[in-house]
């Protein structure tokens, strides 16, 4: 997705993934409150500055995270209504704030997200467009007289097929993107933040699936063999397919969705009472995600296997040799607990493997029995 800042907006200036949590009920009343004085304060302050790692988590209230994927899911539902369509891209600005909270400072909180008028086929979009330049700016000003927050990030949707793997990483024409807007908007007080959302991963798994996201300065050297969830992966293969061809010039923040203590008792009495439905409609086993990754453990168990024929004939030879006395080098013995430990991991895997997929089965026998 492509998008240039909009240096003429007004006061603009001021998303793997570890796992998303719900923060604490308390807390997030607490996300709600506007403490002008100490927003200044740290804007003025702009620790991040001297760290380009400086933030390491995001809050996102309920309002903001229900916008978004609703905008990625019309991107997916406008593509497909075609015969032959593809899900289209979508693109949107985040209304929020650093966190002036003491203890969590390096942290930013995002209260809102308003969708733009832009779309686009997985590399690119027109947000050019003098259309929607206008759009941003009429937006910006709207805000400012009803809103104390500014806009302090921008979100984009990846609806690519659901793999193994998650969609949610900036490709290049993002990362571009997003480091203009960090040069724009951060040496004004206002750390500017990457969110991006996999539309049709979130329907697969039924929660939201996005990732948080902030580019190194072109001076920053990034750790050697550091992908953006802070793991040092060696099989380029591997980062690139997860991460996009820039994997080390940006790193991913935890995310986190708070609430009111008020709409977190709302959710726990609808929780405790769709629970028992949402477990017993819910088949992991036949997920496609899950049924493509079973296939591969299994094709990866069988060559393991194929290996280990050479395994148990060495045994053998190893057991006759000793059966007749002859002198067996240690280096052999080693050899052979060596062999006997791989035969050891093929096994469990298989266990591991069948005891899955009887669960599975004895799982939907049940639904069966009780529903049919």
């Amino acid at each position: 997705m492509s998008s240039t800042p909009a240096s003429s907006t007004p006061k603009v200036k001021g998303l793997n993934a570890g796992k998303a949590a719900v923060a604490n009920a308390n807390s997030g009343d607490s996300l709600y409150t506007w403490n002008e004085d100490r927003v200044n304060e740290v804007r003025s302050n702009k620790q991040w500055s001297q760290d380009p790692k400086y933030f390491k988590r995001v809050q996102v209230s309920p309002s903001a995270t229900m916008k978004m994927l609703s905008h990625a899911q019309s991107g997916v539902e406008k593509g497909m209504s075609s015969p032959g369509g593809k899900p289209v891209e979508i693109m949107g600005l985040l209304l929020g704030r650093p966190s002036t909270d003491p203890a969590n400072l390096n942290c930013l909180i995002v209260t809102d997200a308003f969708p733009l008028p832009i779309e686009g086929a997985e590399t690119k979009v027109l947000a050019d467009d003098q259309e929607v330049m206008n759009y941003m700016i009429s937006l910006g000003e709207a805000i400012e007289t009803t809103r104390k927050e500014k806009f302090m990030g921008w979100y984009h949707s990846h609806p690519f097929d659901v793999e193994v793997t998650s969609h949610c990483f900036l490709s290049s024409t993002d990362l571009s993107t997003q480091l203009q807007w960090q040069r724009s908007e951060d040496p004004h007080g206002n750390p500017w933040l990457a969110i991006v959302i996999d539309p049709l991963r979130s329907l697969a798994k039924k929660r939201p699936e996005m990732g948080a996201f902030r580019a190194y300065p072109p001076e920053f050297a990034a750790p050697l063999n550091e992908t953006p969830d802070g793991q040092i992966v060696t099989d380029d293969t591997a980062r690139v397919e997860r991460w996009g061809s820039c994997w080390n010039r940006y790193y991913a923040l935890e995310i986190e969705y708070f609430m009111s203590n008020m709409g977190s008792n709302v959710l726990s009495v609808l929780s405790e009472k769709f629970l028992w439905m949402r477990t017993l409609s819910s088949t992991p086993m036949l997920e496609r995600e899950n049924r493509e990754r079973f296939s591969e453990r299994i094709g990866l168990l069988a060559t393991k296997l194929e290996g280990c024929e050479s395994v148990v004939s060495s045994s053998k030879a190893f057991s006759s040799r000793m059966n007749y006395g002859y002198y067996v080098p240690e280096s052999s013995k080693a050899s052979s607990a060596n062999e006997e430990s791989t035969l050891d991991k093929c096994t469990q895997a298989a266990n591991e493997l069948s005891i899955e997929q009887c669960q599975g089965q004895a799982m939907q026998v049940t639904k069966a029995h009780l529903f049919n």
